[in-house]
């Protein structure tokens, strides 16, 4: 989006929350990215792929500053909606990527072809997260379709698929792997839980937060039906995410002031780690549980 502004003489900037965008460093080309703090102030505010205003974090003070704010997202609506002169929230899209694509695939054309690469490649890679490289089951006709379309205007989808999946150090292929280690499962093999702590991920020299999709290397498994992933962030705050084709998580996470799509959502909690783990077994089985008892009447 910064570049298809620059195109038409917008300046802009990208304001983190502070997290390391080294995975998207191929993506970021000319855009200037800044991590957020308090003496920020726009008169226009672009914000996409989020709804919920809990989401922003300490980004959220650039809403009471700003003018005008955009908002563009396909993620369920939640508890704490953002607040915009302008919203276009639609579900039925796989990705905001897919959202701008269709919106502007007709004034892509003549464009120079550096340029056209560019912007297909950042599109094409929304689907391709959105999508866990096309396996989740929001890969549907019209998402390959989409796809197609942006590789021929030149996104390169092995290219791609290397530069944003497979482009992992060995520290953390290592810390993954100590995750996948605390694997446990629950409800005769259909509900899986892991988790990581930040003593992992210091003795592997990393931040937990630049992992790629952890749950992916575990929603493969025979048999299970839901993936719960619980991540310490910091001392005492951890990031909780949910995978599942059976329960709506979506609804589940929004109990804890998350939420997301139906079958991959996620919410932040504080507390100590065993408790977090077991008050959200214990509520995540009841649901379980009851979903099971509807199935079978």
């Amino acid at each position: 989006m910064a570049k298809w502004l620059s195109l038409h003489k917008v300046d802009s900037l990208i304001v983190t929350d502070g997290d390391d965008l080294g995975l998207f460093e191929h993506l970021l080309a000319d855009a200037q990215v800044q991590p957020h703090h308090p003496e920020m102030s726009f008169a226009t505010l672009l914000i996409l792929d989020c709804n919920n205003i809990a989401r922003l974090g300490e980004r959220k003070d650039l809403l009471d500053k700003a003018s005008q704010v955009y908002l563009i997202d396909h993620h369920e609506v939640e508890v704490g909606l953002i607040p915009a002169q302008y919203s276009f929230i639609e579900q039925s899209f796989v990705s905001v990527g897919a959202i701008l694509f269709e919106a502007l695939e007709d004034q892509l054309q003549g464009l120079p072809q550096d340029v056209l690469t560019y912007l297909a490649s950042c599109l094409y890679t929304t689907i391709l997260n959105d999508t866990n490289t096309f396996t989740n089951g929001n890969t549907t006709a019209i998402v390959l379709d989409q796809a197609a379309r942006m590789a021929a205007l030149g996104a390169n989808p092995s290219l791609l698929h290397r530069q944003y999946f497979q482009n992992q150090s060995w520290q953390e292929i290592r810390y993954t792997g100590e995750v996948l280690g605390t694997t446990q499962v629950y409800e005769g093999g259909k509900v899986l839980l892991i988790y990581s702590t930040l003593q992992m991920a210091e003795d592997n020299g990393i931040n937990p937060a630049d992992v790629l999709n952890v749950t992916r290397w575990v929603q493969g498994v025979r048999g299970i039906e839901a993936v719960i992933f619980i991540r310490e962030e910091s001392p005492g705050y951890f990031k909780l995410s949910f995978r599942s084709k059976k329960v709506d998580v979506s609804r589940f996470a929004a109990r804890y002031g998350g939420g997301g799509h139906s079958n991959a959502s996620g919410c932040h909690l504080q507390g100590e780690l065993n408790q977090i783990k077991q008050m959200i077994l214990d509520d995540f089985i009841q649901v379980y549980r009851e979903i099971d008892a509807q199935q079978a009447q």
